[in-house]
């Protein structure tokens, strides 16, 4: 929408649509009972087959027993050079920044709970088709991550597991995530999320910007009091440079004080 905008303010024209989201919409009902989605059902059954693991993060307030939204936020950030050192490690490693990140936030996750099977969200685009890159509408789907962090793994060790996990479930993305919630039968809890109650974002879609010639544009901070899960990290590269990444921790208010996330917080840039 912004690129589109910026387009037609500078009065370029804007090229034609093939498909609209109406056709996404009817392609993806056509997809339920296609061998491809019965195939990506299976891989979703066999990966959370077993007892689900559910989280349980030392809380400084005890857990509701209906389910609080009320949330906050930290900023924090990753310095140049730690920078470098993650993209050089990944690099190495043949992985990507997320992958990286997952593998650190669950071995976090690990040291404060010692558990050793943990599952994280992550959002994907989803718009795995050309034809879908300049539609606007709701494509994201929610991917359930799971991986098994030990004491006794060495962390390269455990970065190329997360890392096969992670090819494993993009290679499966079109399943929708409320389906395979459905399908699990999980035995419901008003006081958490099904599934899982953590989530990893890293924004590292294509940041447009307005670029208007005689416009400045300066974004708005908005302070939003909400949190959908017990935690959830957002990683974005800087802007400007690429060289920090920034951080916001989001936390649900009702279970954790401020100080106790600022912790957690250099607890993983450490």
């Amino acid at each position: 929408i912004i690129r589109e905008f910026t387009r037609l303010y500078n009065g370029q024209n804007l090229r034609e649509l093939r498909i609209q989201y109406k056709d996404y919409a009817a392609w993806q009902r056509q997809m339920v009972d296609s061998p491809v989605l019965q195939n990506q059902a299976v891989y979703w059954r066999e990966t959370m087959q077993g007892e689900i693991p559910v989280l349980e993060l030392p809380t400084d307030f005890p857990r509701p027993a209906v389910q609080s939204f009320a949330g906050d936020r930290i900023r924090f950030g990753a310095e140049p050079e730690l920078t470098r050192k993650i993209n050089r490690l990944a690099a190495q490693t043949g992985s990507t920044l997320y992958m990286l990140l997952l593998a650190s936030y669950t071995a976090l996750l690990h040291k404060y709970t010692g558990q050793e099977d943990i599952i994280v969200g992550s959002p994907v685009a989803n718009r795995n088709h050309p034809d879908l890159q300049d539609i606007a509408g709701m494509f994201v789907n929610t991917l359930a991550m799971r991986n098994h962090p030990r004491a006794n793994m060495p962390f390269c060790e455990y970065l190329q597991a997360v890392k096969r996990n992670a090819l494993s479930a993009y290679e499966n993305q079109d399943y929708p995530f409320e389906e395979l919630v459905e399908q699990l039968n999980l035995k419901r809890d008003v006081s958490r999320n099904p599934l899982f109650d953590v989530m990893l974002v890293l924004q590292n879609m294509e940041q447009s910007a307005f670029d208007i010639p005689g416009l400045r544009f300066v974004p708005y901070a908005l302070d939003n009091p909400a949190a959908k899960f017990d935690l959830t990290l957002y990683v974005s590269e800087s802007k400007e440079t690429h060289s920090t990444l920034d951080f916001e921790l989001e936390y649900c208010t009702a279970l954790f004080r401020r100080d106790t996330m600022e912790r957690l917080a250099g607890h993983f840039i450490n």
